[in-house]
Order: structure tokens, then sequence, then C-alpha cells
């Protein structure tokens, strides 16, 4: 078994549907996902999470996701020294942190970096003429949330995240 742990409540809908699109095992009895409810929460080494995935000792692997946010360099420092911190026995540990190809956003900036082009650039005439700032996540739910998925997910911006869970299940 292998484990997701994550810092949000989307990112588990996320990975269900990514495992099934690259035919990776993606049931109960393959993969356990931990919702750390937050950031910050990931860098807590006595989190609960942490300390009942060493109690029950059944994972073999762990991914790590996060949100850059506006710190990659930062957090990419920081699980590294997580990484070293944590005290799991046997068990490869990974991470992968979400944004776009500026090394800045989350999720759905990951998502909005695969677009092309044309669609690109719609969303950013439409944050040009509009008078608030607009967030990814915004940009997401307002055109892409509803026509579930309309992403290329072979985007080359996804190899290294489609690398690392392959990497998950070996």
């Amino acid at each position: 078994m292998v484990g997701i742990l994550h810092e949000g409540k989307t990112d588990k809908e996320f990975f269900t549907t990514l495992l099934k699109i690259y035919d990776l095992p993606d049931t109960q009895n393959d993969i356990k996902y931990y919702n750390f409810e937050g950031i910050d929460n990931i860098f807590k080494v006595n989190h609960k999470h942490y300390d009942e995935i060493e109690k029950d000792n059944i994972l073999k692997s762990i991914l790590i996701v996060i949100d850059a946010d506006k710190k990659y360099k930062e957090y990419n420092e920081d699980l590294k020294q997580l990484l070293d911190n944590l005290s799991f026995k046997n068990v490869n540990l990974d991470f992968f942190i979400m944004c776009d190809e500026n090394k800045q956003g989350n999720l759905e900036s990951f998502l909005l970096s695969v677009l092309d082009d044309e669609q690109k650039k719609c969303v950013q005439n439409f944050r040009d003429c509009y008078k608030y700032d607009l967030t990814d996540k915004w940009a997401y739910s307002t055109f892409y949330k509803q026509k579930k998925y309309p992403f290329d997910f072979n985007h080359k911006n996804f190899n290294d995240l489609k690398q690392k869970l392959q990497n998950l299940f070996n």
C-alpha cells in the first residue's frame, strides 16, 4: 500500500482521477490518502497522521503533495528537511509541489498551466478587463471546473508528477 499526503480536501479527487487516467492502482487496497487540512500541518513532524503512518507500518511508499503558493524554493528545502526528519522504516518518501511554470500557485495554477495558448489568452484577457484580482482558483472554478477536466494529462507539465506517481507504485 502507498500513501498520498496532501493539504486540502480537493486533492484526493484530483489524484483519484489522475491515477485512473494513468492506469495506476486507485483502490482503497492500493492507496491511502491523508488530508492534513492545511500546508502548515504537513511540516509538523508530530502530526497525528505521521504518528498513524508510523504506528500502522503498512505503507511502502509515500508522496507528499503541497501547493507552491509563492514559496516554491522555501517549501522545496522544507520538504527535503521533513523527509530527513521523518523516521519511517523501509518507506520510500518523495514530494511534489503543485505550481505553474513560474514555480508559483497551487493545484489550479498547475492545471491552468497545461491549457493551450488560446485558452490561456482567453483567461488572461478576462483578467485584464476585470477590475478585481482573479486568482487561479477563481479562474479554474469559473472557466474549467464545469467541463470536468478538459486538460491534456499527457502535457509535458505533467511529466514530473506522472513519473512520481509511477515511482510511488514501484
